[in-house]
């Protein structure tokens, strides 16, 4: 990463990260270009999974070559230019973001696929109120043989947050009060993580 003081190494913050993403991006080789596809997604057991069809253009691309690379990006608050100058070039946005590469899986048991999608379907419906997959497994089998599920075996990552780390003290403090004078939801949540991170 070419600007250090960005860099989390904190595994901590990289699984709260990918928790509270609602969607990534999976890159797959497509030469001459990239293919980048956004996904829902879980990470599940030290692993990023999402579904799909078991047909298409990610679905071949998953078969010819299983190198794969994902992001995720967390956006905070938008920081205008005059919370610190008259510049407008002075504006910014402070996001975590995560890049991770892997070696890209299908999963082919029933019960591991169903496992994965009763995670998936847990995070976006916290609510419930729906018959679980794993434990109604026969219910589903017409959906599971449809269905591809694909694992990332993580091989690499790297997170990024810019959250002030590289301002100085004083101007730290100051943008703290002025998220607290703006008082956004965003602006909250902001400020505790600048103080968890710097």
């Amino acid at each position: 990463m070419r600007r250090a003081e960005f860099e989390i190494k904190d595994e901590n913050e990289f699984k709260k990260l990918l928790k509270a993403a609602n969607y990534g991006t999976l890159c797959l080789n497509d030469k001459p270009f990239a293919y980048a596809v956004p996904v829902n997604f879980i990470y599940h057991k030290k692993a990023i999974y999402f579904h799909g069809a078991a047909f298409g253009r990610k679905h071949e691309l998953s078969l010819k070559n299983q190198n794969g690379s994902f992001s995720a990006v967390r956006e905070y608050s938008f920081i205008p230019s005059h919370f610190s100058g008259d510049l407008a070039c002075s504006a910014s946005q402070y996001f975590m973001s995560v890049f991770v590469e892997g070696e890209l899986l299908f999963v082919k048991e029933d019960v591991k696929k169903a496992e994965i999608l009763d995670a998936l379907m847990s995070k976006y419906q916290d609510e419930g109120e729906y018959l679980s997959i794993s434990q109604n497994l026969e219910k589903y089998l017409g959906m599971l043989n449809k269905t591809a599920v694909y694992e990332l075996k993580i091989i690499s990552w790297s997170l990024k947050a810019k959250m002030g780390q590289n301002m100085k003290r004083e101007q730290f403090e100051n943008m703290i009060d002025k998220l607290q004078k703006r008082g956004l939801n965003e602006d909250i949540l902001t400020i505790e993580t600048m103080k968890d991170l710097c």
